[in-house]
């Protein structure tokens, strides 16, 4: 008997140090889960914020620590009666056998706000975030329909602006027809993608006493076309979208071509579709201007209801035929939480949650899910650094 405690109580034991791990890799896994959902729920509920009129606000999670705490104990105890009389000795022995586990988890949350929030979510994105997400994959389509707040076409010395609003049907028409045309040109992979790069000379003899100080920013000794010994430095300038590729060209036009994008602020986006290249009999030259991240929510809080978006065909010179949903990120508004939702919010008794659309639509389900998606990658893109925000946290302990 004593043999068969001794064993349970190391079988215990065990099992502790086995449990821990698992219970360890559950928590995980669920605090992920957990965080992963409330984000994608805080974004649905600030475009149905924005589509009642309401403020937003936008909390992060910055910091979840959990303490595990895992015990086990056994114990073995015996009394012995001595035999008194008749009465025959007998040996009773007790066993204590146990074991707990408790977690305490801490969360700490920041508030998105003041001058972070207006950094962050009301200052319009640069053209650095437009060309990491088009340089991993995502499709020019989704990315300038969710960013892109209107284009603007240069031709004979005039500037005409389109805006990417519905309730302007025409300019909306216009952007639409010029974004497909573009993603068109991406599908047959001729649209070329990225920063403009160019030599810069040094502009002081090379006898000038400042020279060694060109050499500590970056320049180089080189040789012009003539032979003659010069101090260069390689620039990489603005992001272009071009129908050829910008390295064919001489490296004093590429410069012009930057000088040109350097005009406008980095929320524009330099386009340049030249004829006598690939998509070129619907020549573009002119920009691109992108949203903030406060413009895309009521952009597509306004498509709910108050400014949805229609079908648009592509122009006749667009070759290509890339995918080209009605709306850009479909949200539907229910009396009740629709059953097969992934991720919803409600706000003043009413849900919010991605539209699933008609049975057999696969194609716009699967749009829909790339656009949340993106706009969920570009929230991480404007609130990475929660946790240097001089904002006090707030730390819930369970």
């Amino acid at each position: 008997m004593i043999r068969r405690a001794f064993c349970i109580g190391i079988a215990l034991l065990s099992l502790n140090g086995c449990l821990s791990p698992l219970a360890m890799h559950r928590a995980v896994l669920e605090y992920d889960r957990t965080v992963n959902l409330l984000e994608a729920e805080m974004l649905l509920l600030n475009i149905a914020r924005a589509k009642q009129g309401q403020p937003l606000h936008f909390t992060a999670v910055s910091n979840v620590a959990a303490t595990f705490d895992f015990r086990s104990s056994g114990g073995i105890g015996g009394q012995l009666f001595e035999s008194s009389g008749p009465v025959f000795a007998r040996n009773f022995y007790m066993f204590n056998l146990g074991a707990s586990m408790a977690e305490s988890p801490t969360v700490s949350i920041i508030p998105v706000q003041g001058e972070d929030f207006t950094k962050r979510i009301l200052t319009p994105m640069d053209e650095t975030k437009f060309d990491f997400l088009v340089t991993q994959g995502v499709e020019p389509a989704i990315v300038l329909r969710l960013m892109g707040r209107g284009l603007a076409v240069e031709s004979d010395g005039q500037r005409t602006f389109y805006l990417n609003l519905p309730h302007r049907p025409d300019e909306y028409r216009e952007f639409r027809k010029r974004i497909l045309h573009l993603s068109g040109l991406n599908v047959a992979r001729e649209l070329h993608v990225g920063p403009i790069t160019f030599e810069e000379a040094w502009p002081l003899p090379l006898d000038h006493p400042l020279t060694g100080q060109a050499l500590d920013k970056g320049y180089e000794w080189s040789r012009d076309e003539r032979g003659h010994a010069q101090l260069i430095r390689r620039v990489t300038g603005r992001v272009a979208l071009t129908n050829y590729d910008p390295g064919s060209l001489g490296n004093e036009e590429r410069r012009r071509l930057h000088q040109q994008a350097d005009r406008y602020p980095r929320n524009y986006i330099l386009v340049d579709i030249r004829p006598g290249h690939p998509g070129g009999d619907y020549p573009w030259q002119g920009q691109i201007k992108l949203r903030s991240f406060n413009g895309i929510l009521g952009f597509l809080a306004r498509g709910i209801a108050a400014e949805p978006e229609f079908g648009v065909e592509p122009d006749p010179r667009s070759k290509q035929a890339p995918r080209n949903p009605v709306r850009t990120l479909a949200i539907a508004e229910t009396d009740d939480r629709p059953s097969e939702a992934v991720f919803a919010a409600t706000l003043e008794d009413r849900w919010y949650a991605m539209d699933g659309g008609s049975e057999g639509d696969e194609e716009p389900r699967r749009w829909n899910r790339e656009a949340f998606e993106l706009l969920s990658q570009l929230y991480q893109m404007t609130v990475t650094d929660v946790a240097r925000v001089p904002t006090l946290p707030i730390t819930i302990a369970k």
